[in-house]
């Protein structure tokens, strides 16, 4: 908010000064009124001018917005779930969630609640799959938040060592429900790796056979169920791509941007379809 300045007129002082003083101590009161009044006509600009610098230096308290406090709660929960999926909360482990806490400069109150969430994460399995789809819904067009989410539950899943398989698992796993694609993960994954100190492997999914939740993600991928025949997994990946083949996009005459996400989507099909395929053996 922005403050202005005063406009009062020239004898403001004396005049309040006078009506005060008067009536606390009559005539004899009056005259110092008065001149106590001069006194603050003369000065009120350099009093005006220090009050209105001493607001301007005061802190502005700016509360986080609707999307960001879910963004929080969220990414506070899955932590501690990824956390405690190697058996238990390791002493690193804790540290990397106050490394979080203080990148993101919470104030106590906050921090207060972030060590809340962590900890309800531990068990809070059926708070995940609707929060994680809140995330998706309110982030849809920033991707780049979506990716740092999943970036930080990598980061947490080697805070304490090697990641376990179920840390891993539990992170593609979340994928499918933030909308980020497989071969995303994998380069953040193989990134977070390298900075730990660990050496570069082939993606999650060619090092081992795909995880049971790897494989709910690209039935949802490709919109079937998980009992699906092979005819059905043809036909929706047949249909799923003949929407958003580029080179379809691009007859259409799209954005570049939309043509991009166009491209972001097919490989994401092919990739859900690859797996199903060396899973069924189609």
């Amino acid at each position: 908010m922005k403050l202005k300045k005063l406009k009062l007129p020239h004898f403001a002082g004396k005049a309040v000064g006078l009506l005060l003083s008067f009536m606390l101590g009559g005539w004899a009161g009056a005259a110092l009124g008065i001149m106590l009044g001069h006194s603050f006509d003369f000065h009120r600009h350099s009093i005006f001018t220090i009050l209105i610098n001493f607001f301007k230096r005061l802190p502005r308290v700016s509360l986080p917005k609707s999307s960001e406090l879910i963004y929080r709660d969220t990414l506070f929960l899955c932590l501690g779930y990824v956390a405690k999926q190697n058996g238990r909360i390791s002493p690193q482990e804790i540290a990397a969630a106050e490394a979080v806490f203080k990148r993101m400069k919470l104030r106590p109150q906050e921090r207060a609640v972030a060590i809340a969430r962590f900890n309800e994460g531990k068990l809070a399995t059926n708070q995940i799959e609707p929060k994680l789809e809140l995330l998706r819904k309110r982030y849809a067009s920033k991707k780049t938040r979506r990716l740092d989410f999943i970036d930080q539950l990598f980061n947490m899943a080697y805070a304490g060592g090697p990641a376990s398989e179920n840390q891993i698992s539990v992170i593609y796993s979340f994928l499918a429900l933030v909308n980020v694609s497989q071969l995303e993960a994998d380069r953040l994954h193989q990134r977070v790796r390298k900075q730990k100190g660990y050496k570069t492997q082939q993606t999650y999914q060619q090092n081992k056979s795909a995880s049971e939740p790897a494989l709910l993600a690209a039935y949802r991928t490709l919109g079937i169920n998980s009992d699906a025949k092979p005819e059905e997994i043809k036909l929706s990946y047949r249909k799923l791509m003949s929407l958003h083949h580029p080179d379809k996009l691009m007859a259409q005459g799209i954005t570049d941007r939309a043509l991009e996400k166009g491209k972001e989507r097919a490989q994401e099909i092919q990739h859900a379809y690859g797996l199903l395929k060396k899973a069924r053996g189609l």
